[in-house]
């Protein structure tokens, strides 16, 4: 679906050398699975660019229809029904035959195909991977104890959620979020504190080297226009030298059209310190992604999955969530004093040479290498081996 799912199979993939199949695509699919895919992509990447607009119409109602239970009321059951309705319809169909007949162990990490193969009777050994703090009822199938799913999850309060939902404790494995290995090793942990060593020096308050800025896009390409405002507010330091910033744009091409105009408009696109990654291959983009991150020292981004890299000792900062999925993902940050929240870009500049001098963007960074899991990859692909 979006690239928060895509980049956790990406790292799982990478770390135990097992294949990713996109079952959202041919061979997997056909007429009424690519119906399902292309009208929940269009809902969710028009939905997420929504949040930007005066109106918020499309935004509002997929933020009603996928809110998370508070205070004990009862989960909405609706999306689940129209899943097990979908797949009554022969949703799902060709990529259960294409399985079950060798029935390999699946690491799902979007709940739409791993609900699909459960009602048609998958048994093979399949875990579905939580890429947040805090989930909807779809991530779990209708009447969960009929079913052999297995959930993997970030945090143990993430395992609650799962058991309010009707899901059994010997079902829910706590993992931690899969992060890339190649910046963090196969468990060691040597390869992250290296570069947390690095980054550490560049972020101390008597340091006078530049800093780099993460600004990574997300899969629907939300937050154009605040790329343009930061880019407005630091262009005169990206063209002195005193700060670098890196825009990912994954391969999503209107993201890329977009940072393309912003460089051009503020006269940075030809500067060795202002820098957009893009590839049409998606897991190329997020290699390229992940090359960059040991050179980052502040990132720039919505509260999305990019929340659990906060492990590998980057500062985030955060702007404004899309969905009550990245709220809860926020509060986890905040809760552990990891990340803060964006300020007026025009400020951003003082706010940052401030935030080094005190000593904040330090402490940002030892916090998340410190409180946050680090090892998901590594406990994911030990669990899918046993």
């Amino acid at each position: 679906m979006g690239y928060g799912h895509l980049r956790a199979a990406h790292n799982i993939s990478s770390y135990g050398e097992s294949p990713v199949l996109r079952v959202d695509e041919k061979p997997y699919i056909h007429g009424i699975d690519e119906f399902l895919w292309r009208s929940s992509q269009s809902i969710h990447t028009y939905g997420s660019r929504d949040k930007e607009s005066k109106n918020k119409i499309l935004y509002s109602w997929f933020e009603n229809l996928m809110a998370i239970p508070e205070n004990g009321t009862p989960p909405p059951l609706g999306p689940s029904k129209f899943i097990r309705f979908m797949q009554g319809c022969g949703a799902g169909d060709k990529l259960f035959k294409m399985l079950h007949e060798s029935n390999p162990a699946l690491l799902h990490t979007f709940y739409l195909p791993a609900m699909l193969l459960m009602y048609y009777g998958y048994h093979g050994k399949s875990f579905l991977l939580l890429c947040d703090t805090d989930f909807h009822r779809v991530w779990v199938p209708l009447e969960p104890r009929r079913y052999p799913l297995n959930y993997c999850v970030p945090i143990s309060s993430s395992a609650d959620r799962l058991i309010s939902y009707g899901v059994e404790k010997e079902k829910i494995f706590v993992t931690g979020f899969p992060l890339p290995p190649a910046n963090t090793g196969r468990g060691d942990l040597r390869m992250i504190e290296r570069s947390l060593d690095f980054r550490k020096a560049r972020l101390r308050s008597d340091s006078i080297l530049p800093l780099t800025i993460m600004f990574p896009f997300s899969g629907a390409g939300a937050y154009s226009n605040m790329l343009s405002e930061l880019v407005r507010s630091i262009h005169e330091d990206l063209k002195e030298g005193s700060l670098r910033l890196m825009v990912s744009c994954g391969n999503n091409k209107h993201a890329l059209k977009s940072a393309e105009n912003v460089f051009i408009n503020y006269g940075v696109e030809e500067l060795d310190s202002a820098e957009i990654m893009f590839d049409e291959d998606l897991f190329a983009a997020f290699d390229k992604f992940n090359s960059a991150l040991d050179a980052t020292d502040v990132m720039i981004t919505k509260p999305s999955e990019m929340v659990f890299y906060a492990a590998m000792g980057i500062p985030l900062v955060f702007l404004p969530p899309i969905g009550a999925h990245e709220v809860k993902n926020k509060d986890f940050l905040f809760e552990n004093d990891c990340a803060v929240n964006m300020v007026p870009p025009s400020d951003f500049p003082r706010w940052l040479d401030k935030s080094r001098r005190k000593g904040l963007l330090l402490d940002l960074a030892e916090n998340g290498f410190t409180r946050l899991p680090k090892n998901g990859s590594k406990a994911i692909d030990e669990l899918l081996c046993s």
